[in-house]
């Protein structure tokens, strides 16, 4: 039986009905509906508040701030609960106003009056009612209605932690659900009959899971930035609550709690200096019945603690900011300390207006100084500021390299938000080139990291990625480029399996493994990369890739089918590799994998300077691997990652791929290449004009050395320069990619094709031959 919806419908019945399986349906007597409601769940507080009952408190909160000038506000509204169905609740606020300080009596204490917005408080608080429902001890669930901001919703987030006190019990460390979060408590029982009827709590605030700190926005070129966190520890915060109860009925009947904040560098013994002190007062008014069974609730659901609310100013005039924009474009450099105020008063007065203010206004402010909107929109930080900062972009030559390396540096902030990921993917659609793409990626997962929800922003980013990569048949570098900027969280596996089916060409297949590499692989995606890994007649590197993004979080099954083939592999590359890395592996605590894999012999490591492997030095970590018919790695992999506070931060890793480089290091380093043969010249030429002492020396330390003062220098490594451009022309061309990552992002990579493009086709180089004998020295 569903528990909640039985408690509803067996109201004054003797018998209940609890299904046992197919035998039958067993009947179970109990004494009264809502005794058998409270075994059956472990609701927490349905002992404190009866179904079919309705509570009516006195609230009154009020906070003063002990920095002068500042305000101290105060609030009372009357609370009534209704319980329709055990642990489900409704809370309707009525009769609410709201009061500041107007003055202080003789004796200092603060003298409370109407404050403006009073009304307009009481209106908003009264104007839904909020459900409640707890589900097990102590899961607070909220259901506010869509027209509910978060400002009423915080405070009546107050009133249901004063009001969500669970029944005690021996443990006197309790974690209780409050605004903060779900807070270690202590308890002392101050007095008790058949329960305990006088209780007082404690908490430190900071030790709560959602006691964090809110971060205001900053400007993204401040030299100093991400202090919140650091500045946070130097408040000390902690709660302190009392509360009675109903001997017979167990209920509340009265509840205070204070809440103080203090600045610990100007405090005095930690109690006197800049202080915050909030209270909270709960009195019971009455108790009645209350036969009203219905509870709905919506689908917005919402925890207990308490969220951060968008500081955006009231009244949106764009007309405020244009006129300080105006004053100070007129205003003289004389005056830097009225600019640097002003400059200040105009950025605050952006921060506060809204997507929908600040875009009609940039024209104008772009007519009034173009180089004052720019600093001004760079200062902002607010996801607005940098969404106007794109509208900007979006208005030049989609040529223009400033476009790229403007976004590329947004797509750098620390903290995006989804107004950025939808202006990055249609600057995305305006401009499709590599830096614009990589912003596109960096936000997606930056935000993804933080937030841990796929927002409809995502989806679309997903279905602009797909629509690019369609069938993967399509150009070949565009493919590239696509996979290696993926956002593996909404890569669905079918476009994996595209990628590593269809003809495409075997970077490109690479590329499509390497996007589950920062990421967990669903099951079907395991499915296909081990198909690869096992497939002989698929390339080296694809199969290494496969092995690499599978041994992120290995499967037992997996491991064990690994430990069979690995013996029967008749890829050397392959099985070097791979008994490389897990031989690194096994030397370190991943204790699964040396479960699975410590009855199988692994076999010897092969010459390092022939075959594949992995190498792990601390928190270093890098791959070489060969093909086979050359001499040079195929492809170089260098990851740092750093061990602290528990997790692994990926410091960097830097990577190079390439192919057909033996002709070039011919040309450089061979017989007759062209640095033994300049190095060579070099050295007669500085023998020839060396004094007879110190040439005798060099004679003596380089036998084949002869004097020859007819050579010309300069000629001979312009003439050893063309020659080596001659061969790298007439050879095959190499193929490269080499990329970073910085801290979990990728930042870019380059391609041999590209560094082509960007310079001439050819180079010639011709060196005059000087006019004059040379001295490198003269002795006398």
């Amino acid at each position: 039986v569903d528990p909640p919806r039985e408690a509803n419908l067996w109201g004054g019945f003797k018998h209940v009905t609890v299904s046992t399986g197919p035998e039958g349906n067993v009947p179970t007597s109990v004494p009264e509906s809502l005794e058998f409601a409270n075994l059956l769940l472990t609701c927490a507080v349905a002992k404190r508040y009866k179904t079919l009952h309705k509570y009516e408190y006195r609230y009154e909160a009020e906070s003063l701030n002990g920095i002068n000038g500042a305000s101290e506000l105060k609030n009372g509204p009357k609370v009534e609960i209704e319980v329709p169905q055990t642990c489900s609740f409704i809370v309707r606020t009525t009769g609410c106003s709201l009061s500041e300080v107007v003055d202080m009596d003789a004796e200092g204490n603060p003298v409370f009056g109407p404050a403006p917005s009073s009304a307009a408080f009481a209106a908003e608080m009264e104007r839904y009612p909020l459900k409640v429902v707890v589900d097990g001890v102590y899961d607070v669930k909220l259901y506010p209605e869509d027209g509910e901001s978060t400002t009423i919703l915080n405070f009546k987030r107050g009133i249901i932690s004063a009001l969500a006190v669970p029944l005690l019990e021996e443990d006197k460390n309790k974690y209780m659900p409050t605004i903060h979060g779900k807070c270690r408590t202590r308890y002392v029982v101050n007095a008790a009959a058949n329960i305990a009827t006088d209780v007082s709590l404690s908490r430190d605030l900071s030790r709560c899971d959602k006691f964090v700190p809110m971060r205001d926005y900053t400007s993204p070129l401040a030299l100093i930035s991400g202090m919140h966190y650091p500045l946070a520890q130097l408040i000390r915060s902690s709660q302190t609550c009392n509360y009675r109860f109903n001997n017979r009925k167990k209920h509340m009947t009265f509840g205070s709690c204070t809440e103080k904040h203090i600045l610990i560098p100007f405090s005095h013994k930690g109690e006197y200096g800049v202080t915050n002190v909030g209270k909270q007062e709960l009195t019971l008014v009455q108790v009645s019945s209350h036969n009203d069974r219905v509870f709905h609730h919506g689908d917005t659901v919402k925890g207990l603690h308490m969220e951060a609310v968008g500081d955006k100013s009231f009244v949106q005039d764009r007309d405020v900011a244009l006129n300080l924009l105006r004053e100070l474009a007129t205003l003289p450099q004389s005056s830097g300390e009225k600019r640097a105020h002003l400059f200040h008063k105009l950025v605050t007065a952006v921060r506060g207006m809204k997507a929908e203010t600040l875009r009609p206004a940039i024209p104008d402010a772009l007519a009034v100084s173009r180089v004052l909107t720019y600093q001004v929109l760079a200062q902002c930080g607010t996801p607005e500021c940098s969404s106007a900062i794109m509208q900007i972009f979006r208005t030049f030559d989609s040529s223009s390299l400033e476009v790229d390396a403007g976004v590329f540096a947004l797509g750098l902030i620390s903290n995006p938000s989804a107004l950025l990921i939808n202006d990055m993917l249609e600057m995305a659609k305006f401009k499709l080139s590599k830096p614009i793409m990589y912003a596109l990626s960096n936000v997606v997962k930056r935000f993804y990291k933080a937030e841990g929800k796929l927002i409809p922003e995502i989806h679309s980013v997903a279905e602009f990625m797909a629509a690019r990569l369609d069938d993967c048949s399509g150009d070949m570098d565009n493919t590239f480029m696509t996979l290696r900027v993926s956002i593996s969280v909404y890569h669905s596996t079918l476009m994996l399996m595209k990628a590593l089916i269809s003809r495409t060409s075997p970077a490109v297949q690479q590329a499509a493994i390497q996007v589950y590499r920062l990421t967990s692989v669903p099951e079907e995606g395991r499915e296909v990369l081990m198909q690869v890994l096992l497939d002989r007649a698929s390339p080296m590197q694809k199969r290494i890739a496969a092995y690499l993004v599978l041994m992120k979080d290995p499967q037992p099954t997996e491991l064990s089918l690994l430990a069979d083939v690995l013996s029967k592999e008749q890829d050397q590359q392959v099985r070097s590799f791979v008994e490389s890395h897990i031989i690194n592996i096994m030397s370190t605590t991943e204790q699964k994998i040396r479960n699975a894999l410590q009855d199988n012999e692994i076999g010897t490591i092969m010459d390092p300077t022939k075959f594949s492997r992995n190498y792990k030095i601390g928190s270093v970590e890098g791959n070489m691997i060969f093909d086979g018919t050359s001499y040079l790695p195929k492809e170089v992999m260098l990851e740092m990652t750093l061990k602290a506070f528990g997790y692994d931060i990926d410091m960097m890793e830097i990577g190079m791929e390439g192919k057909g480089f033996e002709p070039t290091v011919e040309a450089l380093f061979g017989k007759d290449g062209f640095f033994p043969d300049t190095v060579l010249k070099t050295m007669y030429f500085v023998s020839d004009h060396m004094p007879l002492r110190l040439n005798e020396i060099l004679q003596n330390m380089v036998p084949n050395l002869k004097r020859n003062k007819k050579r010309n220098l300069m000629r001979d490594i312009g003439h050893n320069l063309n020659k080596l451009v001659r061969e790298l022309k007439t050879g095959e061309s190499p193929e490269a990619m080499v990329y970073l990552r910085l801290l979990g992002n990728e930042l870019g990579y380059l391609r041999t094709n590209e560094l082509m493009s960007m310079g001439p086709d050819s180079v010639k180089l011709t060196i005059p031959a000087p006019t004059s004998p040379t001295k490198l020295f003269q002795m006398k």
